[in-house]
Order: structure tokens, then sequence, then C-alpha cells
């Protein structure tokens, strides 16, 4: 049986539709995965300004750059243009979601779209055995419920966006 477990599950559970947890499922048991960590799923642009920080932090302006679209990119500047200043990081997160709301949250990141429309979701890569990782983003990339997937070394998580469908 595959297990979907959530990094915060009162924040995150929610966001994850049934027909997402069924896809997910199916992948799962196709690539013989028992259980995932979902770390991430809809955000406010608040959440989204935060994360955007931490990975710029972690990973570097450039790689950063590679992950977002011209919107994206220019949050991204709002952050190197703060951070040479030397203003304190809420300060900067601040600035960084102000920009984000200015853009239009949607236009920055699917993480910030209607949940209702599109899931987005990021699984922890060290959740899946590494023996079974390749097999895993093979199941997720020949799966035609997901719209769109990334993952390392891209992006630090498995990144899947799955529509949903309408509701008649």
């Amino acid at each position: 049986m595959a297990t979907i477990q959530f990094l915060d599950a009162a924040k995150s559970m929610q966001f994850v539709s049934e027909y997402s947890k069924l896809v997910l499922t199916d992948v799962m048991q196709k690539a013989g995965i028992p259980s995932i960590l979902i770390t991430s799923t809809a955000r406010t642009p608040a959440d989204q300004a935060r994360i955007m920080y931490e990975n710029i932090e972690r990973y570097g302006i450039d790689h950063q750059k590679l992950l977002y679209s011209r919107y994206g990119d220019q949050v991204i500047d709002e952050y190197s243009k703060y951070k040479s200043k030397k203003r304190h990081k809420q300060f900067i997160i601040s600035m960084m979601k102000a920009k984000i709301i200015a853009l239009d949250p949607s236009k920055v990141s699917n993480h910030v779209a209607d949940p209702a429309k599109l899931n987005v979701i990021d699984i922890a890569p060290s959740s899946i055995n590494p023996a079974l990782r390749k097999l895993f983003v093979d199941v997720v990339q020949s799966d035609e419920r997901v719209a769109k997937y990334f993952g390392p070394p891209k992006d630090p998580a498995y990144h899947l966006e799955i529509p949903q469908p309408e509701k008649s």
C-alpha cells in the first residue's frame, strides 16, 4: 500500500485533492515506492517569498534564476537589490512578497495558483529509495495526468503539477 505523508499536514494536506492522491498512488505503485513525503503544496505570496529567499541563500541567485520565468527573476532581483544594501532578512522577504503581489502571484510560481484548478506538489527526494528514483521520474514523466515535472539537480524537490478535472 502506498503511503503519502506531509511535512506539514495541517497546512498542506488540504491542498492535495483526492484526484491528485490517486495520481500519486498510481505512480508510486508503478515505481514500487511504498511512501513519499510531500514538502510543499499551495503557497501564499508570503510563503513563496520566504521559500525563494531561503533557496537563494542556500543555492545562489544564478541557480534560482534557472527555475523561474522573467516574473520570478524580478522577485529574485528584489532580493539582490536589498541584500546588497545590507537590509535584514524580514525586510527583504517583505519586499519580495510585495513584488510577487504586484506581478500577479500565479505568474511567479504555480505554487501560488488556484489549487482547485492545479495541484502543485513538491516531494522530498530523500523520501524515495535512491535505487528507485530514476524509475519514479520515468513513471511521473510518462503519466499524462502530470502536466509538468522537474526535479534535481534543477530543483531541490520532485516538482509535479497536476491539473484538476473540471467539476460538472
